[in-house]
């Protein structure tokens, strides 16, 4: 039928076997009636009673997950430990470990591709503690120090960059699909309000429209202000976001 109701029907090309997925169907899960329209030498044309359907909608998703593919609680992710400092120094992460891997599933919702990307709850958050906190998204001083040139809204030092460049990419528990159309992301850093999502993969029109994915291995790297007080509370909310093209 044309539309949601039991009316104005036309034929569909190529539907002429015993079962036939109705591709054309709206992507939105709106429904459609159809009618089986029999054919055989020798006896009359027959057209069956309406039955209504629908195309089920997609989805596009991100997770955390093991590798059973079952989704992790409270994922976290820990950086390299470090001693007081009177310079500014570097520490180091992974982001995506075989236990907790980054996990994204394209099912048939984002066919003209799709973006992952990693940014803090708030772009105005921080490495908090219950001393003295330190900032992720600050560019002055190659995130040394807050130098009030940029546009970052506090006075504290501190830059976070992500890496996936070197991350590895697998397909996840699809049997039939590739990782064709599907790269990392490049190295950036945060920067408040002109750099607050960094990408970690994107998939192109020509990935597969149904398939997933896992990534292990994304470098991070975080810049500590000199003299910055040693504590072992200091944590920071990060999110990931999937967004079709």
């Amino acid at each position: 039928s044309a539309a949601d109701s039991d009316a104005s029907y036309s034929n569909i090309d190529g539907a002429t076997t015993a079962s036939y997925n109705d591709t054309g169907a709206p992507s939105d899960g709106s429904g459609r009636y159809y009618k089986v329209v029999l054919n055989a030498t020798g006896a009359s044309q027959q057209t069956s009673s309406a039955d209504r359907g629908y195309r089920l909608s997609g989805s596009l998703t991100t997770d955390i997950v093991d590798g059973s593919y079952v989704t992790v609680g409270s994922p976290t992710m820990a950086m390299n430990s470090a001693t007081f400092s009177l310079i500014c120094q570097t520490v180091t992460g992974s982001f995506g470990t075989a236990s907790q891997q980054i996990y994204v599933n394209n099912n048939d919702a984002a066919d003209g591709g799709w973006t992952l990307s990693l940014a803090a709850t708030n772009p105005t958050d921080v490495w908090d503690s219950a001393g003295t906190d330190y900032d992720f998204n600050e560019a002055g001083s190659s995130g040394c120090v807050d130098d009030g040139a940029t546009t970052d809204s506090d006075s504290l030092g501190g830059q976070m960059t992500v890496d996936p460049s070197g991350a590895t990419l697998a397909v996840g528990q699809c049997g039939g699909c590739s990782t064709t159309g599907v790269s990392l992301g490049d190295s950036e850093a945060f920067v408040e309000t002109s750099n607050n999502d960094i990408d970690i993969l994107n998939g192109a029109a020509g990935s597969d429209d149904i398939g997933d994915w896992t990534v292990i291995g994304v470098s991070i790297s975080q810049k500590i202000p000199a003299e910055q007080a040693a504590a072992s509370d200091y944590d920071i909310n990060m999110v990931l976001t999937i967004t079709a093209i």
